[in-house]
């Protein structure tokens, strides 16, 4: 199916490196003990997301984008992202709206997306600005969160709220695209 040339490209093995990170930076923060335990967690969130950023840097510079890397890196994505909003769940309360914003906008783009696909063979945009912005801030504030470990503060609450807000306004972004596409199959 995929060739190995295509398996070990670089922007690939950061993407297969970011889902390495996924079960230590569990293991990590939830034994964490002291503010270096902390400031590990979070630089292990800083680690996976700069790799995030130069896998896609690498890919189109380079012109490595691939099949595989199409697939896995969202995977890597999508898997950080909510392990890391459950993990701060137990944490920050607040976190479950974050959960379950998370879950129904990639629910819709997963079950939207699959079907305009097996309609068309079309696969929807890549993600858009105020996904990319939503993302951007939900990393940014949950690395903060966990780095200084501020549990039932104002500032965390604000935090989190504000960053609940931009995940609502992608979804509905998205939302509407999908209608468009949606629209213009039938």
């Amino acid at each position: 199916m995929f060739t190995k040339k295509e398996i070990f490209t670089i922007p690939n093995i950061l993407s297969y490196f970011r889902i390495a990170l996924v079960p230590i930076f569990i293991y990590v923060y939830f034994h964490a003990e002291s503010q270096q335990d902390h400031f590990l967690s979070a630089g292990i969130l800083v680690l996976s997301s700069l790799s995030d950023l130069f896998d896609g840097m690498i890919a189109r510079k380079f012109n490595m984008i691939t099949e595989l890397g199409k697939l896995i890196d969202p995977i890597a994505d999508k898997l950080t992202q909510l392990v890391v909003a459950i993990a701060l769940m137990s944490t920050y309360h607040l976190y479950t709206l974050l959960v379950i914003i998370i879950l129904l906008k990639d629910g819709m783009l997963l079950f939207i997306g699959y079907y305009i696909y097996r309609k068309t063979g079309r696969h929807i945009n890549q993600a858009q600005l105020p996904g990319k912005i939503a993302t951007a801030l939900f990393f940014v504030v949950s690395i903060a969160l966990i780095a200084f470990y501020l549990p039932n503060t104002a500032i965390a609450s604000v935090m989190i709220t504000v960053t609940s807000l931009f995940m609502v306004v992608a979804m509905v972004y998205y939302a509407i695209e999908l209608y468009h596409v949606y629209q213009g199959i039938l």
